[in-house]
């Protein structure tokens, strides 16, 4: 559904914020889009969403270069995104009007829209006047009279009580489910864990780390990380495809070398190498994060 191919962009001449990204969406995907601050998240929605145009590379949705103002995107900025003064209602009717609708149409969205969020009890409310969660939902139910096919949101559920996170996140699984492919933005990890499909992972205007979540979190299942007593020689380094990650830990390669863990463990303890801790299976997407990063900065 969504291209992204070769993305390039920057302000200036000698200035590259965005260099050469590519990834893919399909309908009914959520895509984690994650990074430090300044990581080129905010600028990479942008083009995306065709409110920056791009230095080279081109991005396709459905096949069709993307413009500004596509109805088949919407995004949800971290920001609230409507008139306070204005009722939760109101706000509804005045940016479904915007989409030219007829008036049924109109009021059938802005009907679904307030039963997707759940905000039907609070509809004549002043929208300056809602909780922070109930504003985080409105922004979602504008987003969603567009019907989208393509959704970004921009930390959507930041400083909001863990009720409405649960409700927010939610709400995420049943558009993924309706075929809406999804661009999530987050620095809550757990959160990004729970519902994302893809993750990719930017650094300085670079994708550092993309795939499939399941496959980013197993991928070391026949990775052993080991923290020994003593540094190992050269023949047990090799016998178990052992190497030293940060001194004294060392990960074993059970792949390479053949064996499986307890046949590991038992060429450790021949060679007279105690070992301390152990880690082996999936890991957190927290620690493929951390580890990514770290891996990006020693070597810029």
């Amino acid at each position: 559904m969504l291209s992204v191919d070769g993305l390039t962009f920057g302000y200036g001449k000698r200035q590259q914020q965005i260099d050469g990204i590519s990834l893919a969406l399909g309908a009914g995907e959520v895509l984690g889009l994650l990074g430090p601050n300044g990581a080129g998240k905010t600028t990479l929605v942008s083009l995306i969403t065709g409110q920056l145009p791009p230095r080279s590379g081109r991005v396709t949705l459905q096949g069709e270069p993307i413009r500004l103002g596509h109805r088949d995107i919407a995004l949800v900025p971290q920001e609230y995104a409507f008139y306070p003064k204005l009722s939760v209602l109101e706000n509804l009717r005045y940016f479904g009007g915007l989409l030219g609708l007829e008036k049924s149409e109109l009021q059938t969205r802005v009907t679904g829209a307030l039963a997707d969020t759940d905000l039907g009890g609070c509809a004549s409310v002043r929208s300056g006047a809602l909780s922070g969660g109930l504003k985080r939902r409105l922004n979602i139910a504008i987003a969603l009279l567009q019907k989208p096919k393509l959704l970004l949101l921009d930390e959507p559920t930041a400083n909001v009580d863990p009720h409405s996170r649960a409700f927010l996140l939610n709400a995420v699984r049943q558009l993924r489910a309706s075929g809406t492919a999804i661009i999530y933005t987050s620095h809550l990890l757990g959160e990004v864990e729970a519902i994302a499909d893809k993750v990719a992972v930017m650094d300085r205007g670079q994708i550092i780390l993309q795939g499939p979540l399941h496959c980013l979190l197993s991928e070391q299942h026949n990775r052993v990380e080991m923290k020994l007593d003593s540094t190992p020689d050269d023949a047990l380094c090799q016998q178990i495809a052992l190497t030293p990650t940060a001194n004294p830990w060392y990960q074993c390669n059970l792949d390479a070398c053949g064996l499986n863990l307890a046949e590991a463990i038992e060429a450790v303890e021949r060679a007279g190498v105690g070992i301390q801790q152990l880690h082996y299976g999936s890991r957190r997407l927290e620690e493929v994060y951390l580890k990514c990063l770290a891996g990006a900065e020693a070597n810029p």
